[in-house]
């Protein structure tokens, strides 16, 4: 019979609380409203969110979180600019709010600046938000990828593992140090990374793992079976950039991938499978398929079409990173601590 291993712990018996001592105070109207919004929005359930969040700023202009959480809102709408105001202002407002640093960071240009000053501005951006909060994983990737760019692979070893080790349930965070320690020329160590996700994940997260175990060469790949695709029956694969994204309403939608020169038209109708490494910034909380993917390399399975007006329809749709070039080869060296 096997029987299944579960993680286990032992947690400490706190010391006796009471909850006189709990230091206590009224919410304004504001405030309370802006609680209630940002539960709906973290919730999915939009339409209160709305109501509530819209009426914490207009009692309260000068609350810093109730302008966060209309941050949000824009964001969803794919409203950047209304967003970045926002998030600006509430920053403004709190300087403890490390998602509003976060978020406006993020939206401005100097994330896709390859000007050192800028770079330098990123990092000093991302740094500051670590120390609102050190538990914050995305900052930790961000940095990690700032160092990727610079080419410090060794420095950006050390921050993702620390993003690793904050949020481990996350397989592109563990994928994303397998890429630093493949640029490192330390293929074998990678190839570990890359299979120890694909053996624990399914759908895009599994074939991001899979992409990773083929760049690797194959003499570092180490011991066991080669890791495969999983691909949806009777379908073919296209990889490119993202061009754009249409979704007409809230049953269907378009995509424009730009492959070299070409670029393929794909129709799909809800649902089908999709999926975005855990490494795009503003991750599961905020992520929609139908805006702010333009830019990032998507994988495509589909089904040919009959019309010669478009490639095809969807039956699988991930979103991934898009990392340097890989260097030239090299042999293994050291191990990762």
């Amino acid at each position: 019979m096997h029987h299944p291993a579960f993680t286990t712990g032992v947690i400490e018996t706190p010391p006796k609380l009471d909850e006189k001592e709990f230091p206590v105070r009224a919410l304004s109207m504001a405030e309370t409203e802006s609680q209630l919004g940002s539960y709906h929005l973290w919730s999915y359930h939009l339409p209160e969110a709305r109501q509530y969040i819209q009426q914490a700023v207009k009692d309260d202009p000068k609350l810093g979180f109730a302008h966060e959480n209309m941050g949000f809102l824009d964001f969803r709408d794919g409203k950047d600019e209304e967003a970045t105001r926002e998030f600006s202002q509430a920053y403004e407002l709190d300087n403890s709010l490390y998602l509003s640093l976060f978020y406006m960071t993020m939206l401005s240009a100097v994330t896709r600046s390859d000007k050192p000053a800028d770079q330098a501005s990123l990092h000093d951006a991302l740094l500051k938000t670590l120390d609102l909060n050190r538990q914050f994983a995305p900052a930790y990737v961000e940095l990690a990828l700032l160092d990727i760019r610079q080419g410090k692979y060794s420095a950006a070893l050390g921050v993702a593992r620390r993003a690793e080790q904050l949020e481990p349930a996350r397989a592109g965070y563990h994928l994303l140090s397998g890429q630093i320690l493949l640029r490192l020329g330390r293929g074998t160590e990678a190839s570990a990374f890359a299979r120890y996700v694909a053996e624990r994940w399914f759908g895009p997260d599994h074939d991001e793992a899979v992409a990773l175990w083929n760049d690797i060469p194959e003499q570092q790949r180490g011991q066991g079976d080669p890791l495969l695709e999983e691909i949806p029956k009777d379908t073919q694969t296209a990889e490119g950039i993202v061009h754009s994204t249409t979704c007409p309403d809230d049953d269907s939608m378009i995509v424009v991938l730009n492959r070299g020169d070409q670029a393929l038209t794909f129709h799909g109708k809800f649902p089908f499978m999709s999926g975005f490494s855990d490494t795009v910034w503003y991750g599961t909380d905020h992520f929609n398929i139908c805006r702010h993917v333009e830019g990032l390399r998507a994988i495509v399975r589909y089904k040919p079409s009959a019309e010669s007006r478009y490639a095809g329809e969807l039956a699988e749709l991930e979103f991934r990173e898009e990392l340097p070039t890989l260097p030239a080869p090299k042999a293994d060296t050291a191990t990762s601590k």
